[in-house]
This record gives structure tokens, C-alpha cells and sequence, in this order.
């Protein structure tokens, strides 16, 4: 084989690494279809080598047969040596075969390791030398056929070596856009393109994107499937409405799609609102507002002789959604002839002040008195004005206000210098009609204990000590006198008490502030009370939010 750095002018070396053998594999030298030239050769080279050493005599050492001259001078005259030197250790003296004869070459022999087959370590000398010389002849044989391929290598390897040394041109081509820095118009070589393209086109692209996991998992996280219905032609599935819809969509493409289908079935869809209880939506020119459904506050009906300016404010209710809200003070009204007597405070003058009436007034505008110890407004009739609780609509329960009984008062004349208060307690219940009544102690005395009516145990719960209870013309107790013991004692035990009442100090008129007929002119905050309207679930008609 030519070696590569021989000077073969004219003609252009070639190395044997760069051609490639294309004939049949051949296992037993580990040789493939597609090896250099060069693994050919050197194959070939070192099986033959290995043969040529297994054959050259001059490797075997026969010191021990004592030739000191004249021995093999080949490997067949060696193998006639050793088989005649094997006879002599049998004792087999080398004689023509005779008929019936049970010595060798008939005898068996102990056979070398590579002809061991399965435990059969012993055979027939004849069949072992059989065997040995065909062995060397598929051997020789091969050894032809080596040399045969070796010099059709040579021939082609100096063949290949003798041929010019192929030239390679890096293609180029034209961008049609621009790629990184390569700027559009150009022509490059597509190293660089490919370059440009990997570095500054491709790294920040798929930076930007996420890997092709994380788009496909993009792409399975669609929300609107085919089968769901269109906003802009409501009752229409999507894929109905819409043709060019991709049910499952598998591909980045095929979400685009849908999305931009999803997209303008929304703009060009109408924006419905329903108003609830709570909120009242309005959708103008693109923009959703949300109002309370709050009917602001509103005057209790009924209470016509309280004016607008009572700077002790007048009694009024605000429905919020379902919820009704009160607040201000209620003034049980007093006999003004054949209309309630007004409640003016606005002048800082209380018109019910120097009134020794404590009768309340009955008539039309007044309140409804009932025998078991409890007053209605307006006539028993509700006090909700109809902008607040329309027709058709109640409320679902009684309701009392949460802190129970709580303290009415009447401020009352003493002289022209002094006056005093008169207490009680009221329970405040609004009811499903709407009516408005406060409750006495004897409500509770009369109806829970001698049955509906009865007086039987009228004014003897121990809350009576702290209701007026007061006549006409009698003195007004003096509770911080130090004659009033009720308070305090300069010994222990048990000491009688006293209340001091101070002489000109006396009651311009008699009540009893747990008789209902008797409470005319108590004045009560209403703040607290509240109640809900049934049935929520329906759309009541509220006036233009505040």
C-alpha cells in the first residue's frame, strides 16, 4: 500500500482512512461492511500474521526430543514428527495396516484442547491426524484467500491514493428576510446563516415560547370546548355557530384558532344584566356599573305630627336589598282635640313639655291602644311607605328590636325653674304587615302570666321600681339628698332605707308609665330595629339608587 507521503506527483495522494470497504462482513476477523480501508488491511494483516507464526517452525521448542540437527524444517514435516513421536509413546511401531489389527493407527490418542468437542477428550489417531491435516488445509486455503484480498486492496488503496483530493464548497443562498445580524438583502454561506440563526434567532425565540412540553401543555389547558354554547348566538354550540372550530385541538395552530373564534364570538356578543336584590347593573357604551339597590331614607307612615326639622330626628326606614333599616325617634303622639299634638323640638322648645295630658292620641293618625299593654302606630296600619315594601311583597317575620326592652322617657315641669323625667320600658316589634307597636312591662305581665288581657299580676315585676309611677300634686324624691339612704350606709348590716323629697318639688300631673293608655308624650330611639322582606329569591322593584 502506497503510503500517504510518497511523492506521487502528478497525481494527488489519498489516505486509506477515507475509503470505505463495501464487501461482506467476515466474523471471523471482526470485519464490517463500512470499515475504513485501513481496518481492511490491518485485520487482514494481523489474522495472517497470527497464521504465519502459528506455521513457522522455529517458534517450537523440540529441545526435549533431543535433535540437536536435522529437524522439521516445516510445519508438515512437524506434525509428521510429532505424530511419530506420539506413536513411540504408545508403543506403536509405524507398520501397514492389517486386516482385524486393534493397535494403532487404530488406537486412541488424548487429542490437543482445540479440538475438544463437548468431554470428548480422547479419539482415533487416524481420525486425529484426519483431522489435523484438514485443518491445516482450510487454513492454507484461507491463507489464499488472504493473500488474494491483500493484493486486490493494494491495487484499490493505490488506486484511491493516486486519485485527486476531492474539493468541498460551503453552499450560499439569499435571505428573504432578515436573520440576527445578517441583514436582508444578502447572500451568506449557510454556516453563518445556520450560526445567526441558532444564536440570535432561535435561543430567545425558545426562551419566549417555553419548550414544545410547555406549549403542548398550554394547548391541552383549553377551556371552551366545541360542545359549549356561543355567547353571540346564544343556544348555538361553538362548533355549530362557528365551522372552522377544532374540537380537541392538538396543535398550537389549532388553539390560536379557537381562541380568536372564542374571542370575537365574545365582541360580538350582547351584554345581558339582571339586577338583583343587593345591586342594580347597568351596561352602557362598554362599561358595567354596579349600584346598591338602596331605597336612601325614608319617613315612617304615621308619624305626620313629628316635622322634618325635629332636630331630635324623625322616624324613618332604608331598604338595602332585603334588609329594612331604621332609625330616629318615636314620639307616642298626645290628644290635640281631633288631631295628635306636634312634636316640635326644632326651636329648641318641646312642644310635649309642659302637656300635663297622658292620654295618646287614638284618632285617625295616632296609634291604635291595645288592653294587654301595647300601643300601635298609625292605626295598626303600617308604617312602611309603599316605595319601600311594594304591593306583593312582606315581610317574613315579626322581628323585635335586638337590645329587648329598652328605656322611654318624658321629660316633665316641676316649676318654672326645675323639671324631672318620667321612665318606662318598651319592647319595639315591626311585624309581616308592617305595623309598628311598642310593648310595656304589662304586655309581658299580662300576656305571659294571667293569659291575653288579664291584670291579674299587672305592675308586680320588680322593673316597676324604676316605671313612673306618679300622682299629681305628690313631692318628687330627691335621690342625691343626704337624706336619701338608698344609696349608702355609715354601718353594716341590714338598715332600713329612706328617699329625701324636697318640699315645692311635686308632679304637675299623675301617670302610670306601665298602663298604655297613660304613655302619651314617651319618646324612644328606633335605632337597632331591623327586619327582612320574603321572598328573597324575587326582584323587588327598588327606586333609583342613591
Amino acid at each position: 500500500m502506497k503510503p500517504v507521503n510518497l511523492n506521487t506527483a502528478p497525481c494527488s495522494p489519498v489516505s486509506s482512512n477515507c475509503i470505505i470497504w463495501q464487501g461482506p462482513n467476515i466474523p471471523c476477523i471482526n470485519l464490517c461492511n463500512g470499515d475504513t480501508v485501513s481496518d481492511v488491511v490491518f485485520a487482514l494483516a494481523t489474522e495472517l500474521c497470527g497464521v504465519l507464526d502459528t506455521l513457522d517452525v522455529a517458534n517450537y521448542d523440540l529441545t526435549c526430543f533431543g535433535i540437536t540437527a536435522c529437524g522439521p524444517n516445516d510445519f508438515q514435516a512437524l506434525i509428521q514428527f510429532l505424530i511419530a513421536q506420539i506413536c513411540a509413546l504408545q508403543g506403536i511401531t509405524p507398520v501397514e495396516e492389517k486386516t482385524g489389527s486393534t493397535g494403532c493407527p487404530d488406537c486412541l490418542v488424548t487429542i490437543a484442547p482445540c479440538f475438544v468437542v463437548g468431554n470428548q477428550t480422547t479419539m482415533n489417531l487416524t481420525d486425529y491426524v484426519n483431522m489435523i491435516a484438514a485443518k491445516i488445509c482450510s487454513i492454507i486455503d484461507q491463507l489464499a484467500i488472504i493473500n488474494a484480498t491483500l493484493t486486490s486492496l493494494d491495487i484499490r488503496v493505490t488506486t484511491l491514493e493516486n486519485a485527486p483530493i476531492p474539493t468541498f464548497t460551503i453552499p450560499s443562498y439569499p435571505l428573504s428576510c432578515e436573520i440576527g445580524s445578517l441583514s436582508f438583502p444578502g447572500t451568506y454561506q449557510i454556516d453563518a446563516i445556520l450560526q445567526a440563526f441558532t444564536n440570535e434567532v432561535w435561543c430567545s425565540f425558545y426562551t419566549a415560547t417555553g419548550t414544545t412540553s410547555d406549549i403542548l401543555a398550554a394547548v391541552a389547558s383549553e377551556c371552551i370546548s366545541g360542545g359549549d354554547p356561543s355567547r353571540a348566538n346564544p343556544g348555538i354550540d361553538m362548533n355549530i355557530a362557528y365551522p372552522t372550530w377544532v374540537n380537541a385541538s392538538s396543535t398550537l395552530a389549532d388553539t390560536i384558532n379557537n381562541i380568536w373564534i372564542a374571542l370575537c364570538d365574545l365582541y360580538n356578543s350582547s351584554v345581558t344584566v339582571a339586577d338583583t336584590n343587593t345591586v342594580n347593573l347597568t351596561y352602557t357604551a362598554g362599561l358595567l356599573t354596579a349600584s346598591v339597590q338602596d331605597t336612601d331614607w325614608v319617613r315612617l307612615e304615621g308619624f305626620s305630627f313629628i316635622p322634618d326639622s325635629n332636630i331630635q330626628g324623625v322616624p324613618m326606614v332604608r331598604r338595602i336589598g332585603n334588609v329594612l333599616h331604621f332609625r330616629g325617634t318615636i314620639m307616642v303622639p298626645l290628644i290635640n282635640g281631633g288631631s295628635p299634638l306636634t312634636w316640635d323640638y326644632s326651636a329648641g322648645v318641646d312642644s310635649y313639655f309642659s302637656n300635663t295630658t297622658v292620654i295618646p292620641f287614638s284618632g285617625a293618625g295616632g296609634v291604635q291602644i291595645n288592653a294587654s299593654g301595647n300601643i300601635v302606630f298609625n292605626n295598626g296600619n303600617s308604617v312602611i311607605p309603599l316605595s319601600v315594601i311594594p304591593v306583593g311583597w312582606a315581610i317574613d317575620q315579626n322581628y323585635q328590636n335586638p337590645a329587648g326592652l329598652k328605656a322611654a322617657y318624658r321629660t316633665i315641669p316641676i316649676d318654672a325653674d326645675n323639671s324631672t323625667i318620667l321612665t318606662t320600658f318598651f319592647s319595639q316589634v315591626i311585624s309581616t304587615t308592617g305595623a309598628l307597636a311598642l310593648g310595656l312591662i304589662k304586655d309581658l305581665e299580662s300576656t305571659t302570666i294571667a293569659g291575653a288581657g288579664g291584670v291579674g299580676s299587672w305592675d308586680t315585676a320588680h322593673l316597676n321600681s324604676i316605671i313612673s309611677h306618679v300622682k299629681g300634686g305628690e313631692l318628687v324624691p330627691k335621690y342625691s339628698n343626704i337624706g336619701t339612704t338608698i344609696y349608702n350606709s355609715s354601718v353594716a348590716g341590714s338598715q332600713p332605707s329612706s328617699i329625701y323629697f324636697t318640699a315645692g318639688y311635686a308632679y304637675p300631673f299623675s301617670c302610670n308609665a306601665n298602663d298604655q293608655n297613660q304613655i302619651g308624650g314617651f319618646l324612644q330611639r328606633l335605632d337597632g330595629l331591623t327586619a327582612f322582606i320574603s321572598p328573597c329569591a324575587d326582584l323587588l322593584p327598588t327606586p333609583t339608587p342613591c
